[in-house]
């Protein structure tokens, strides 16, 4: 296969109320109807927890399933493993993968050929660990397969999917191990031009085939594209070059001087003039097309639902996502609102919100600890696991994110980064939530816990959004419970930094799913809402869902569902629930679809009764 496809990895691909009857959305050989019929249709197996004997040819089956997956990317090895050799891993091409404007067959054949295969296996005879793997392995196939079918709609110079912005991330954010890795660095550097221009003509051929740029994604890659290019001496690529040159002790001074020249001169020579190039490049794109003609159920109904089922993790109908938001965010915001009806409450939060001491006055790494050391009321212990934290490049980081997580490789489980935004203006109560979502007990935590379990490392292959993302924003309302406020205080706080993934999310699917105006979204708001909105605010909120569909909902879709299903198991359970305990269930068995996860938590639930 030409490139690995982790599920979601660049979530943010455009699609649609009815087909556009001029030209088709798919090839006559890949029909994604096929594939999204068995999503919406699938059903989670019987399976026998007390079933421990693997079946040694499937694990042969995942052995080779995870060598080929790492074998296929240099970028996905790189950032997920620190050895390929222990690994017994052949090292692929150096470079930064193939962008085409077409149905990607090679791909779209080898995932084909893995469901082949899978069902070759009898299920019963697996253990439950190898039962959760064959299932895991072929539901994201069956996505990964719906998806490629509309290749069409995947726009990688958008405001979320922006090619020129990702790649001086994975530059920054590269690390090195040996001189090899230093070698393989400056190779990757020399492939940008070549690779961007690709993604020009993948652009141009975009837009010949009627789907064009839209001004405000002209706007967002001319904006970052003229931020990096300020600095030329003292830009982020040679400055961070640099730096991260001078902490390598396998390096002789030699040598770091002849690494950083040559750094120096492709950036100057090669990379700022083709990032001084783009920003003419799009522009041509001006006044092509109008973010309404990209309203998802405009390009195709049928890809509409499926990037809510990719986006969501679930294979619930958009009907039932919807609710399910709809009874989180009410949840929320009944919670929050009735704080104001208490004066002393009132005053509480105000202090909090406005507190930039104790707590909230720690720097990041501080705020980790204590985020990792007073949350065990909620969540297991997790044990030693080491992890840093740093700052992106204030030149270059825009002030949208407030932080991000890189995972650790699979044979490093201590080599976890944040990485927080200077740019942000979100500070105390705010930066504390954001570090909960992406350190202890987020993304971090959730990461680490599962690796700790032993899985089968073909799960670094595959990932759930919405799992993912669900589960961070979810903790996060946790961590603020484990301060020492209020619980309806600290519910409020949660509301007031995560409100809009919810309600954006609602937004979202209205938009783009059923098609609504703004004049729909504020009658919506005005029956549903214990609170306000204008016009103005509801006409924002639709332009940037219009712009990157999806990406909220693997936020407040993905934590809705976990919130249902906790509250399910509360419900059933009684005094019987146990946080700690029911937390454990949610991540032990890794990233997962929903569908697959309740059928887990149900079954929690009929043995704990």
């Amino acid at each position: 296969m030409k490139k690995v496809i982790i599920i979601l990895l660049a979530i943010l691909l455009l699609t649609s109320c009815h087909v556009r009857k001029t030209k088709p959305t798919v090839d006559a050989d890949a029909d994604p109807l096929v594939y999204i019929e068995r999503l919406k249709n699938y059903e989670v197996r019987k399976k026998n927890p007390n079933a421990t004997t693997d079946d040694k040819k499937f694990d042969e089956f995942l052995d080779r399933f995870f060598v080929e997956s790492f074998e296929d990317s240099y970028l996905h090895m790189h950032f997920n493993m620190t050895d390929y050799h222990k690994m017994g891993i052949e090292k692929p091409p150096v470079d930064l993968g193939e962008v085409e404007y077409a149905l990607d067959k090679e791909s779209f054949d080898y995932f084909n050929g893995v469901l082949d295969e899978l069902a070759g296996f009898d299920f019963d005879k697996l253990s439950y660990r190898q039962q959760i793997d064959y299932e895991n392995i072929e539901y994201s196939c069956l996505e990964t397969l719906a998806d490629l079918c509309y290749y069409r709609f995947k726009f990688i110079m958008s405001s979320g999917t922006n090619a020129p912005e990702d790649i001086i991330t994975e530059f920054t954010d590269f690390t090195f191990y040996d001189k090899e890795t230093v070698d393989d660095y400056i190779t990757l550097l020399k492939d940008v031009t070549r690779y961007l221009n690709d993604v020009l003509t993948y652009t141009e051929k975009q837009a010949k085939d009627g789907y064009p740029m839209i001004d405000d994604w002209i706007d967002y890659t001319q904006e970052f594209c003229n931020r990096f290019t300020t600095e030329s001496e003292n830009n982020e690529l040679i400055l961070s070059f640099d730096k991260r040159l001078a902490e390598l002790d396998f390096l002789s001074d030699s040598e770091r001087e002849e690494y950083s020249k040559e750094n120096r001169r492709i950036v100057l020579d090669e990379i700022l003039p083709l990032y001084r190039k783009i920003p003419e490049e799009v522009e041509k794109y001006r006044g092509k097309a109008k973010s309404e003609d990209y309203v998802l159920c405009k390009l195709d109904k049928n890809y509409a639902e499926l990037k809510y089922i990719l986006s969501a993790s679930s294979n619930l109908s958009i009907d039932e996502q919807f609710a399910v938001v709809e009874d989180a965010f009410s949840m929320l915001q009944a919670e929050a609102v009735s704080v104001y009806y208490d004066t002393d409450l009132t005053a509480q939060l105000e202090a909090i919100t406005e507190s930039r001491e104790g707590i909230f006055g720690l720097s990041p790494k501080d705020m980790l600890e204590h985020l990792r050391n007073n949350t065990r009321a909620f969540f297991k212990d997790l044990g030693d696991v080491d992890y840093t934290v740093d700052y992106i490049n204030a030149d270059t980081a825009s002030e949208g994110a407030v932080a991000y997580y890189w995972h650790a490789p699979v044979d490093n489980l201590d080599q976890n980064i944040i990485r927080v935004n200077p740019n942000s203006n979100r500070e105390g109560y705010s930066i504390y939530a954001t570090l909960a979502h992406e350190g202890f007990p987020g993304h971090l935590y959730q990461n680490i816990y599962f690796y700790k379990t032993n899985p089968h490392l073909y799960r670094t292959a595959l990932g759930y959004i919405g799992y993912s993302e669900g589960w961070a924003v979810y903790t996060t309302y946790y961590a603020l419970q484990s301060l020492d406020l209020n619980e309806y205080v600290s519910a409020c706080l949660f509301y007031l930094d995560n409100y809009y993934f919810f309600e954006y999310a609602l937004v979202d699917m209205a938009v783009n799913y059923y098609g609504w105006s703004t004049n729909d979204l504020y009658k919506y708001f005005k029956d549903n809402s214990i609170l306000s909105y204008s016009k103005a605010y509801l006409e924002s909120i639709r332009n940037w869902v219009i712009q990157i569909p999806g990406v909220y909902c693997s936020y407040g879709t993905g934590a809705s569902m976990m919130f249902m299903l906790r509250d399910k198991a509360i419900k059933a359970l009684g005094n019987k629930f146990d946080f700690p305990e029911f937390h454990e269930l949610l991540i032990k068995n890794g990233p997962l679809p929903f569908s697959q996860l309740e059928a887990i938590v149900d079954q929690y639930i009929a043995d704990n009764q």
